[in-house]
């Protein structure tokens, strides 16, 4: 039977990701879109959107009257704890929510991945839960994006150092790992909730490139017109790293463990889309996208 989503509600769509799902969402017409948030929130949302406060510790009955008459569900909270996400699944089935999107958007969460990083394993309870809650009737997509590149550039995460001139280059360097712009992410969110019965249940893989690490360099030294500052760093020394530091969300020991899910020459943690066959680019209509285009625009904005 086929779905209709219309009535979509955003939770986060104050947060880095958040707004950008925010603004891709309203691009579509046929979309009536809520925004869910905390009181504690001071997030300032368009005047035109309706907007529902919870409380901060997200109460089940708040949620479900909140949830109720929402065909889908888009979170864009952080995946810790990932309780409060099954908290969530537990409410939209009680108000009748038809498609849940959790807040994945980034590398495919296979046990590879999960034991390297906890986050990820954390993520992976979600999609389990997911699935366990299908005979409810509440559907799922999960759209795993890679990094984001865009954000991952300017920002420094995954170790371009733009100011500075400067990467770290981990193992061969050579490696093919598979990474989204921010805003094709949120886009492909707004596909998938057009697309409800070609997604249902299923993950979504996409990417606006499969690159190296060299590659990325290489590009960067001739948008820039510079030759960049090149240290070098075994996977095997970064995980040593990384069990020294914290591994909070938006750490530096967090931030080593996802990049050896991208860099490591050691073993395939599921982060090249591209040979495994799993893009989906085309099933969402997704843009075709160049590296040396992105690029520019990145080291122009930074410039700027």
């Amino acid at each position: 039977m086929a779905q209709e989503i219309r009535n979509i509600m955003l939770i986060g769509g104050g947060g880095l990701f958040g707004t950008e799902v925010c603004a891709a969402l309203q691009k579509e017409q046929t979309f009536n879109l809520t925004i869910l948030s905390r009181k504690c929130s001071k997030s300032i949302f368009p005047s035109h959107l309706k907007v529902i406060k919870v409380d901060d510790n997200y109460p089940v009955e708040q949620l479900v009257d909140a949830f109720k008459g929402q065909d889908a569900l888009v979170s864009a909270i952080p995946g810790r704890p990932y309780t409060i996400h099954l908290r969530m699944i537990d409410a939209a089935i009680q108000a009748g929510v038809k498609r849940f999107i959790p807040s994945e958007y980034g590398n495919n969460t296979c046990a590879a991945a999960a034991e390297l990083v906890s986050l990820y394993g954390d993520k992976a309870k979600v999609i389990a839960y997911l699935k366990e809650k299908e005979n409810t009737g509440l559907t799922w997509t999960a759209i795993h994006a890679g990094q984001f590149f865009d954000w991952g550039l300017e920002s420094g995460w995954l170790d371009y150092h733009l100011n500075e001139k400067r990467v770290t280059i981990y193992d061969s360097g050579n490696k093919p790992w598979s990474t989204t712009n921010m805003g094709t992410v949120a886009t492909a969110v707004a596909k998938v909730l057009l697309k409800p019965d070609e997604t249902r249940n299923k993950p979504m893989f996409i990417a606006s490139f499969t690159v190296s690490q060299f590659q990325v360099l290489e590009a960067l030294e001739k948008a820039t017109g510079s030759n960049w500052a090149v240290s070098r760093m075994t996977s095997e020394e970064a995980l040593e790293k990384a069990k020294e530091l914290d591994n909070k969300d938006h750490s530096e020991g967090l931030k080593l463990l996802i990049l050896m899910l991208l860099y490591a020459d050691d073993a395939d943690r599921g982060a090249n889309f591209e040979k495994d066959g799993l893009l989906c680019n085309e099933l969402l209509g997704l843009p075709k996208e160049n590296l040396i285009d992105v690029i520019d625009r990145v080291v122009k904005s930074k410039s700027s």
